[in-house]
């Protein structure tokens, strides 16, 4: 049997306070005996065959206990979760506070308080979405830039041109590289492998070779940034790109389209679908945005550490199936160590205040998902990354799943409510009315 205490503490922290029985406590130590026995090397025994007092000498009294608590703490704590059924959001700090009779406590964070503001009052135009004919036309040339032909051409190279070269590059006296037959775009606008290359470039013919100097780029990682660089240029043929005539038959090249007229009109569906999306995600931010600061709510500090942890996680993660380390990525954006972690706490902070306000929007509204619902919705997510029955059918019992899709469900829910609220002034409620119901909220 364990004793369990409460007691409030501020920043939303809450201490569970408990004291085990000397009988459980015993045979924890007894436990952490026959772990430790079976990991340490002691002389004349077998490995788990000594004796607990010699293992005690040698491990010592301390960290045998250290062991045991180790294991038995967190096996208390989520007992008294069960008991207490606390919404807690953070990891348990445990402090021991005596061990004869073994009395400790852990100090979680609960969800904080929200005192929602006037959300129903909150109003936005519908989105008016248009495409213009310029639209269309950009992409078209995007098109033929894509469907583009490079045609030998007997004449000086010029700016668009395809060339190949060979190429050398050294520094004070010393070679830095050497590449053969390498084909090259000359833009104007190319840093590589130094600003002003491509313009050294125009105006040779093929079988030709020149030396210039340029200037690495100061940020440069695989060459002396900032020294001049001495580049030897023979120039092996020049290409002219040639686009496809813009009729009928170019359209059927691209793709089912009859004629250009086809064409043009799935373009300009497209365009509308996209700018219809990006409106409505454009809108979905506005509103959000205005129901969070009309809420009034503290990310309690635990919790703001916790969540911006977890999104440094999440980045080093995906930067580790990029196969790029942190410090590069810091190289690339030229932010500092402190400047990414005041970003990652800015966002953390407000993808906590994004989530507590939608959930007590939900809860107001009654917006909820039913047992059948959450289930469904984790079939289908994991039915179209084509996993199989087994797996599905484990995901759908585990708990943490389902609290993280039933959370992610009610905050598209919530969000969706809001943003079909703010552009239907029929369901708009009163201010006066939204205000009244919406003081004190606490939930």
């Amino acid at each position: 049997m364990v004793k369990i205490e409460t007691q409030d503490l501020p920043d939303s922290e809450v201490a569970l306070s408990f004291e085990v029985e000397d009988a459980r406590v015993e045979r924890a130590i007894d436990a952490a005996y026959r772990r430790v026995a079976n990991r340490v090397n002691i002389a004349g025994f077998r490995r788990g065959k000594a004796p607990r007092p010699l293992v005690e000498r040698v491990v010592g009294k301390e960290s045998l206990l250290q062991e045991a608590l180790d294991h038995l703490l967190p096996e208390v704590y989520v007992e008294a979760l069960r008991e207490t059924n606390l919404p807690v959001l953070t990891a348990p700090e445990f402090e021991v506070e005596s061990v004869e009779p073994l009395r400790a406590k852990a100090t979680v964070v609960v969800r904080p308080p929200v005192e929602l503001g006037d959300y129903r009052a909150i109003h936005r135009d519908p989105p008016d979405v248009s495409v213009a004919p310029e639209e269309v036309d950009s992409v078209l040339q995007q098109l033929r830039e894509h469907h583009a032909e490079w045609i030998p051409v007997e004449r000086l190279a010029e700016m668009g041109d395809l060339v190949a070269i060979d190429v050398v590059g050294s520094a004070d006296g010393e070679s830095l590289f050497k590449q053969e037959d390498v084909e090259y775009v000359l833009r104007a606008d190319s840093t590589a492998p130094a600003p002003g290359f491509a313009d050294q470039i125009v105006g040779m013919s093929a079988g030709e070779t020149r030396s210039f100097d340029l200037d690495a780029p100061a940020d440069a990682e695989d060459r002396p940034a900032g020294k001049s660089i001495t580049f030897q240029v023979s120039l092996r043929d020049v290409k002219a790109k040639e686009l496809p005539e813009l009729d009928d038959y170019f359209a059927t090249t691209v793709g089912s389209y009859g004629n250009l007229q086809e064409l043009s009109a799935r373009l300009e569906e497209q365009l509308r679908e996209r700018a219809e999306q990006a409106a409505r995600l454009a809108l979905q931010e506005q509103v959000l945005d205005e129901a969070i600061a009309s809420t009034t709510l503290t990310i309690p500090k635990r919790l703001l550490d916790q969540e911006t942890q977890n999104l440094r996680d999440r980045l080093l993660r995906d930067l580790d199936s990029r196969s790029l380390t942190i410090e590069q990525y810091q190289r690339i954006r030229r932010v500092s160590n402190a400047d990414l972690d005041a970003e990652l706490r800015t966002n953390a902070d407000r993808s906590l205040k994004r989530r507590f306000t939608l959930e007590s929007i939900a809860a107001r509204e009654g917006l909820e998902f039913s047992d059948q619902e959450i289930s469904a919705e984790i079939r289908d997510s994991l039915q179209a990354d084509r996993a199989d029955e087994r797996t599905i059918e484990r995901a759908v019992q585990r708990p943490e799943i389902r609290d993280r899709v039933r959370t992610a469900m009610i905050d598209r829910e919530a969000l969706r409510w809001l943003v079909d609220h703010a552009t239907n002034p029929a369901s708009a409620a009163p201010a006066e009315s939204a205000a009244d119901a919406t003081q004190g909220d606490t939930s």
